[in-house]
This record gives C-alpha cells, structure tokens and sequence, in this order.
C-alpha cells in the first residue's frame, strides 16, 4: 500500500510538472511573437505558483552589444518603488518609530504647513492632496541628482490639490514625503534603512538604489521608439528626485520575493501586511483602488494586489493573488512596452482565466442590470475569495441587501454606490452570500473561469435563491447567447495592434446584433489614442469609429472621436461627439480635467487643434476657469 501511494504521488507530481512545462512552453512562444510586434529589445519575466517557480530573460538587455536580457537583470523599479516605500513605514509603525495619524511636520519639519493637515496615513493611501508632476516637461527630466531635501523642495511650496482624505490623487512626490518621514524615524539615509530592514530581510539581495554612477551587476540599457517608429536609446534621466517614488532598481525574482516574503510573515506582522492589502475609504465611505502602497485588484473575483511602475528606461509589474500563492513580476527595458497582455497571457495559462472583460448593451436599461450583476460578482466573489465566508449571515442585512440590489438593477446611482461603505456595501454582502451558496455545492473555480452570468445562473438553480423570475430568465436568456458569443476566437482577439482591430471588424455584425455583447470600448480607445500619438490618424480613426458603432452609448468612444475628429478639421462634428459625451457621463472622458490635460497634450505638437479644442470646452463648461485661462494663454 506505501508502494501505492508513493507511486500515484509520484505520477501526479510528474503530470503537475508537465503542465507547468506545457504552460511555460506557451508562454515563451506568445513572448517571442508579442516582442516582435511590439518592438520590445528586453522582458525578463517571474512567475511563482504554490511551490513552482519559473524566471528568464527575452530579447537584449543591451542591443548594442547583444546581451541578453536574463531572470536577474537589473531594472529601473520605477512605481514599484512604492511598496516598499510602504512597507518601510509600516515596519517603523509597529516599531513606535512613527504614528499613522500624525501630521507630516512631526517627523519633517522643513516641510511647510499647508491649509489643512496632512497625514502618514494619507500620504500612504494617495489621500494627502499632494500633488503630483505639474510640469513633467521639466520635473519628468532632471539629469542632476538630488539630495533628499532638494527633492523635497521641488514641490514644497505648492498647494493642497484637494482637501486630505477627500479624495484618491496619484502622487510620486507624496511618497517622496514618505521617503522623508522613513530617513527622519530611524536616523538613516533612505537607501540604508531599505537594505538593511526591508530588502536583506526579505531575501531581495539584487535591490538597491538606481545610482547612473555606481556599478550594478546586470544593469539593463533602457529603449524607446523615436517618431519613425524605430530604436533608440531612452533618454537620460537622474531618478534620484524620486528617490522614495521610483528611484530603486532590482529585479523581477525579487520583486516576487517582497510579495512572496510579506505573505509569509517576514519584515511585516501579519495584521499590519493585512491593512496594507485593504482599499482605503476616503472620508465619504467610497473605497479607492489603493491601500498602504500596494494597489488592491479584483480579479475575476479573485482578491490580490498589484502595482505598476513607468518612467524612462522602464516598464515593471508585479501582481500577487494569495489564495492561488500565484505572483506575475515583469520588467522591460522599453519605454513603451505593453506589459499588460503578458500578465494576462500568464494568469490565463496558470489559473485558467480567460479574458477578462466585461459586457454592455445599447439598451441602457439592460446595461445598468448587467454592471449590477457584475459589480455584486467581482467584489462578493472576491470578498469570499479573501475571506473564505459571505460577509454576514443575518438574516435582517441579507434581506436588505438584496433589496438593495433588486432596486439597482435599474438605477445607476445605485450601482455606483453599492459596493462602498456609504451604501453598507450591500452589493458585496449580495456576492460574498452567493459565492458561500455556491461553495457549499461545487467548485468556485469554474466561476472565476466563466463570470457573472454563469456566476448568476448557477445560483437561480439554486433552493437559496433570491431572485425574481424576471431577473432569472434574462440571466438564462444571457448566459444562452454568451456562451455562443464570446468565442475562443473572440477571446484570442488582441487589440493593441491593428491585426487585432481587423479581427475585431470581422466580427462587427454579430457583435452589433447582440443584446448584450462584450465591452471592447475601452481597448478601442486606447488603441486609438496609442495610434493618434504615433501620427497614425487614419487607424485611429478607423478604431474609434469601430467603437462608436459598435458602442453609441459610450462616453469615451464620442469623447475620443470627438477629438480626433476635431483634428481632421471638422470641428461641427468634433463638438456634437464632445457634448454627447458630456450628455452620458460628465465626470467621464470629456470631463473639464481630461479635456484640458488633452489641450495641454496637443499644444506641444498640434496648436491649432489644441486652441479648436479649447475653444470647445470652454462652450461645454463656461464657467470653468482653468479652462478659459488655457484658452487665453493658447491664443496669445
């Protein structure tokens, strides 16, 4: 019998090991082809899956002399920089070196008072109202390094973009703050205090501070693409004015030694890495997409965490899901790499997720149903995925938050409320309970392979069920044309490039036919602004009139067609497109704050369309004055 037992042990062992080959097989041909579209010189790539580990290199590290890029090259970490910046902090709180709550004078006094406080904790959620780059044609190129006061001082003097817990604004220098408050605490230069309690106790040998100066071993050339579309060296730029926000280097095997590490209880108590991994509520009870330095992901209904980083010379990622123990780090040398679809290739192969994507119709009504579905689904799901149990079982809160939910199925409002603490998130009560339904009785996997409707049917079948019949039969009458819909071939669709928006075209009719069809709109238009910025009109036309076809109710598509519109001439047309988008979603993509970061774009190469631009926000929103004043300085 022990014979036995070694022997299945053995034989599942050996067929595990020839999947993970298989699936890395895979990866390495998708690598190898989407390199050569994109142009990229180098990626090194690390995965980790339960006790599986795999890393290499693609390409060159340095084209110039052919080197090739390897698991251990060196990269700029760019944002990646900012977990670990969180994590340094974090380690000082529970040392009683730092107070969360305490305003950011307690610990860097030259730092000028601003009208209202500023926090730890804030600057640690993005919630600070710090600002971030307001000139990056001058604060993104900075060739001189900097000491960390001088670092400070370029943005010091500036006022509070919002008011502290307000809202959620993105900012590398509130994290230089942070680098401030670390040196301050314990006494040590930045870069000391991070080898000696944050990367040597996780095993992260390979990291360190980016020094133009100093030699490090494997130190990857950066690349980007000049205006003819070919290779060039990237610009030059001293990092060390983002010293705290982007100013390391390493590696992608340790950038799945920080997650890996955290997990496992290293540098961090277990509670603390916790609060790390948990969105912050701003002051209104509406949660971010951020917790203390790492970005909080749901994916699939799967709970993980996740940063990005970007600067010249780079592109990094890492995301960690950990209830699969499954962690994605990608670096490259190349400004413009499209990291994205190869973290998507690599949680499609190991976890078994297609696509993530999700669905719209051109009924209005039926759409707001659907994003009811889908906002229940990916954060209960995901809650349960963390959690492992429905966030409560009263009887009286369940009740209530399914009728909560019954009454967003048709109204918006209550759609974008309900996964938040202002509403009691009764959306992510509805999914966690479903997904405890549904667990009781099979295998959750199945529904982060195949989604909501799936998610939805399964649960209508159910004794437990919840749900009216009008619901029940539009999500078996969804899930019927889903299944026949949202293809292989569908799902392979690649829409970074222009062989992808050809495949799409060819599906146009039966996706125009559909009652609920899946949502390329947001592809469409980052592909039609990829082109535009490249001089490719005529494509990013093509992408963006393909969305608004297929998407009439979208407000990015009219939004971004207005504006390549604008720039063919046809400014009549250009501003119906416009104030349509405005029409849908005012807070969305022809909002005054995008339409007048779009101005300040197309000024440095296109005046003329960028005052046609002005010119019509200014008649969307008059009584904007950021707005007016741009108009007036164009037109001078």
């Amino acid at each position: 019998m022990h014979r036995m037992r070694v022997f299945v042990f053995t034989l599942l062992f050996a067929a595990s090991a020839f999947a993970q080959d298989a699936r890395v097989r895979a990866f390495e041909q998708f690598a190898e082809e989407t390199m050569k579209a994109q142009k990229m010189p180098g990626l090194s790539v690390a995965v980790m899956h339960g006790d599986f580990r795999w890393s290499r290199g693609f390409g060159f590290a340095d084209i110039e002399n052919e080197v090739p890029a390897r698991a251990d090259s060196s990269y700029r970490m760019a944002s990646v920089t900012k977990p670990m910046t969180a994590v340094a902090v974090l380690k000082l709180v529970e040392e009683g070196k730092i107070d969360l709550d305490a305003e950011v004078q307690t610990y860097v006094p030259y730092f000028p008072r601003k009208v209202h406080k500023v926090t730890v904790r804030q600057l640690l959620a993005h919630q600070g109202g710090i600002s971030h780059y307001r000139d990056y044609e001058k604060e993104g190129h900075f060739r001189d390094p900097k000491t960390t006061r001088e670092a400070i001082a370029v943005f010091s003097d500036w006022d509070l973009v919002n008011e502290p817990g307000a809202a959620y604004r993105y900012t590398s220098y509130g994290y230089n703050l942070l680098g401030a408050i670390i040196e301050a605490a314990s006494g040590k230069p930045y870069g000391e205090y991070m080898t000696a309690n944050v990367w040597t106790p996780l095993g992260m040998t390979s990291t360190r501070m980016d020094n133009p100066r100093a030699l490090i071993p494997h130190r990857v050339t950066g690349y980007a693409l000049d205006d003819e579309g070919k290779l060039q060296r990237s610009e030059y730029i001293d990092i060390s004015s983002r010293f705290a926000a982007g100013g390391t280097r390493s590696t992608v095997e340790d950038m799945i030694r920080l997650v890996d590490g955290l997990a496992n209880g290293k540098v961090l108590k277990s509670e603390t890495r916790e609060r790390a991994w948990t969105a912050e509520p701003t002051r209104d009870g509406r949660f971010t997409s951020y917790g203390y330095g790492f970005g909080i992901v749901q994916m699939s209904g799967r709970w993980g965490v996740e940063h990005g980083g970007s600067q010249q010379e780079t592109r990094t990622n890492v995301l960690y899901l950990p209830r699969e123990r499954f962690a994605v780090a990608l670096a490259s040398n190349f400004d413009d790499a499209n990291l994205g679809i190869f973290q998507q290739k690599l949680v499609s192969l190991f976890l078994g997720h297609p696509r993530e994507i999700g669905a719209r119709s051109n009924d209005e009504t039926e759409t707001t149903t659907y994003r009811a579905m889908d906002e229940a689904f990916t954060y209960g799901l995901a809650y349960y995925d963390r959690h492992g149990k429905a966030k409560t079982t009263d009887a009286g809160e369940l009740a209530k938050a399914f009728r909560y939910f019954r009454d967003a199925l048709a109204d918006k409002k209550l759609v974008e409320d309900g996964r938040h603490p202002v509403a009691g998130e009764p959306l992510t009560i509805v999914g966690s309970y479903i997904a405890s339904v549904l667990d009781a009785s099979g295998d959750l996997d199945v529904y982060h392979r195949e989604g909501v409707l799936r998610f939805f049917a399964d649960y209508a079948r159910t004794p437990k069920a919840r749900l009216d019949k009008t619901l029940s039969a539009r999500v078996t009458k969804w899930s019927s044309e889903w299944s026949k819909l949202w293809t292989p071939e569908l799902q392979a669709i690649d829409l970074t490039t222009i062989a992808g928006l050809g495949a799409l075209e060819k599906h146009r009719a039966m996706l125009a036919a559909a009652s609920l069809k899946p949502d390329f709109a947001g592809d469409l238009i980052e592909l039609a602004e990829e082109r535009a910025q490249r001089g490719d009109i005529p494509n990013a036309l093509r992408a963006a009139s393909l969305g608004l076809e297929l998407y009439p109710r979208s407000p990015g598509v009219n939004g971004v067609l207005g504006v390549l519109t604008l720039m063919t001439g046809d400014a009549a047309r250009a501003r119906t497109l416009l104030a349509k988008s405005v029409e849908i979603d005012p807070k969305g993509y022809a909002s005054p704050g995008n339409l007048l970061n779009i101005v300040n774009f197309l000024a440095r190469a296109a005046k003329p369309a960028a005052i046609a631009l002005a010119q019509i926000a200014t008649e969307l929103y008059p009584a904007d004055a950021k707005l007016k004043a741009q108009l007036e300085e164009l037109q001078k």
